[in-house]
Order: C-alpha cells, then sequence, then structure tokens
C-alpha cells in the first residue's frame, strides 16, 4: 500500500534519516517510536510531503508521490494527518471543523451533513456539533481533530505524537479511541510517540 525507499534527510550538518526503508500494508497501524530528536517527526513529515527528503523515494498504491524527479504537494496526497496540538479552528464549530476538508474537496452540502452527522455518531459527540472547540475537554478536541482527518476517507492517516498534551486518565481512553475509529476506517495509520506503553499497546 504504501512504500518508503531510502529515504535520507539531512539538516545542516545533522544526518537525521540515512536510508530508510519500510512497508506499511493496508489497514496496519505502525508506531515509529524513539526519543525526541531521532527523527521520527522528520520521517512522518516527508510521508506526509511538509518535508522533502534529500534522497529515496515514497510510493502510495503503485503512484510515485516523492523521489528526485517527483514532488507531489501535501494536499494532493490524499493523506490524513493529526497534529500535536489538534490545529481546530477556533472560530468555526465542531460540525464546520469536521466539515472543511469535505468543502475544500467539492463534496455537495447534503453529503457533508450526513458524513459530519456520521463521523459525530462515530466519535460518540453527538449533540456537540454547534460548539466551538474552546467549549470543548482536550480529550474532545482530540476526538475532532482525528474525525477530520477521517472524514475525506484518506489513504493513510499520520499522527504525531498526538496525545502529549492530554493527562494520563485521557491518554488511556484516546488509546483505544484511535485505535478503534482507525480499526472501523480500514485505513493504513503511522503513529509517532516517545512513549514505549502507548506504541506497544497500539502497534500491530
Amino acid at each position: 500500500m504504501l512504500t518508503i525507499d531510502s529515504i535520507s534527510k539531512s539538516f545542516n550538518s545533522v544526518r537525521a534519516l540515512r536510508g530508510v526503508s519500510l512497508d506499511f500494508n493496508e489497514g496496519e497501524f505502525v508506531s515509529f517510536l524513539g526519543p525526541s530528536g531521532c527523527g521520527k517527526t522528520t520521517l512522518l513529515r516527508i510521508i506526509a510531503g511538509l518535508e522533502v527528503a534529500d534522497g529515496g523515494r515514497i510510493v502510495v498504491d503503485g503512484e510515485v508521490i516523492s523521489s528526485s524527479e517527483v514532488f507531489v504537494p501535501p494536499e494532493k496526497r490524499r493523506f490524513g494527518m493529526v497534529f500535536q496540538s489538534y490545529a481546530l479552528w477556533p472560530h468555526l464549530t465542531v460540525n464546520s471543523n469536521l466539515s472543511m476538508p469535505l468543502e475544500l474537496a467539492g463534496v455537495d452540502k447534503a453529503e457533508r451533513a450526513k458524513r459530519t452527522a456520521a463521523m459525530l455518531l462515530s466519535l460518540d459527540m453527538v449533540g456537540m456539533g454547534l460548539r466551538h472547540p474552546a467549549q470543548l475537554s482536550g480529550g474532545q478536541q482530540q476526538r475532532i481533530a482525528l474525525g477530520r482527518s477521517l472524514i475525506s476517507k484518506p489513504r493513510a492517516l499520520l499522527l504525531d505524537e498526538p496525545l502529549s498534551n492530554l493527562d494520563a486518565k485521557v491518554r488511556r481512553e484516546m488509546r483505544l479511541e484511535i485505535r478503534r475509529t482507525q480499526r472501523e476506517a480500514g485505513v493504513t495509520a503511522i503513529y509517532v510517540t516517545h512513549d514505549q506503553e502507548e506504541a506497544l499497546s497500539m502497534s500491530d
């Protein structure tokens, strides 16, 4: 489904990645585990198209999306991304935050409403669609960030330490929530964490 082949990346004299190669299967949940500064977020950002590799290539479903000759921009890769900071639009309601990727993709209003309602049900947040992010708990905000990344049915889900801002109890609950939602969607997930327990409890 997704192949990264001999990916390398340096920042000035610092070698962040050296010839990394991995294959990801359809529906698989894979974690990049390691301490800060080891290159895991850099690799995730290269897969997302937010960083450009110095060498190597990335292939998705037979399509080369990154190589020395090809660079598909992030918005064309059809990946969902969940950031550590949630990155919700504070001035938009939950419904609008969820449906924004569909609106940008040109999905009609009726279909957007249908898929937004279905996602709220999946996230166990029915009745919260008219709230704004500031009216939600940290765990609820993370659910919306997860739902927004999945609503457009991405080819892969990329998660960059999404639980590090939550307290221990909510982190444990969200591990289960992310895994359940990912399995239901049947989407390949790549998860960055420095927490060994988190990685081992969630990953295939």
